[in-house]
């Protein structure tokens, strides 16, 4: 028993002197506890900031690069050489600024894909891993999928995108379990507190029988529903450049 005691008694000088040499005098019981706490709350950001580091290695190495994957002719596209003629059209780029969910819809040439890339640009210089995908090679990835059984592995890669892009949703014929799997990318995402941008020519009573009203909930809830309207920037540039 005083074996026992003896080496409570030497691990309790341990501790004192270490905190003497730590803090230069014994702490109090309410200065220690505080003490306690304090470490503890260091302990959890130093562990957040560790997992946010991890996963962004395992972004890095999943998500790849974004501006590799971006066509020639959107190379260059940003807000600021996006023709804003109008307060409204000014208001839409102030808005897809602040990197919140849409659903933008419009006419051929009205600068809905050029926004698309400016918008994930926006995000790209800011850090974050943006991408714009096609609904057509969503589909086409997630069809390949089915033969070796990894369509959920599709959901989750595009889940993982801070910001997420989907464009001409209305220019594919999906099946209805491929709607489903884009339904579960759009609710994981929408789970995640991700924001999303869905691209169409349709009009949203349209766009809700394509995508189904689920789909169109989660984007409109979470952001807007934005028109684009306007004059067709791509016959207008062809016409002054023949």
């Amino acid at each position: 028993m005083q074996e026992v005691m003896s080496t409570v008694e030497r691990l309790k000088k341990m501790f004192e002197q270490k905190e003497i040499e730590k803090y230069g005098r014994l702490l109090t019981n309410e200065e220690r506890e505080a003490k306690e706490q304090e470490e503890e709350r260091a302990n959890r950001e130093r562990e957040i900031e560790e997992k946010k580091e991890r996963i962004r290695v395992e972004k890095q190495m999943t998500l790849g690069d974004f501006s590799c994957s971006v066509p020639l002719r959107y190379k260059n596209a940003t807000f600021d050489n996006f023709v804003c003629s109008t307060d409204r059209q000014k208001a839409i780029v102030a808005y897809l600024k602040q990197g919140k969910s849409a659903i933008l819809y419009g006419s051929n040439g009205t600068g809905k894909t050029h926004l698309a890339y400016a918008y994930c640009f926006h995000q790209y210089y800011k850090g974050l891993f943006p991408k714009y995908i096609l609904a057509f090679d969503f589909f086409n990835e997630i069809r390949r999928s089915f033969n070796d059984g990894k369509s959920e592995d599709v959901v989750r890669k595009y889940a993982m995108y801070d910001f997420l892009v989907i464009d001409e949703i209305d220019k594919t014929h999906g099946s209805q379990m491929e709607f489903t799997y884009l339904y579960s990318l759009i609710n994981n995402r929408y789970n995640d507190m991700l924001p999303t941008v869905l691209i169409t020519n349709a009009k949203p009573d349209e766009f809700a029988t394509i995508v189904g009203t689920s789909v169109l909930d989660r984007i409109g809830s979470d952001g807007k529903i934005i028109e684009l309207s306007g004059e067709n920037y791509r016959q207008k540039i062809a016409k002054e450049q023949s």
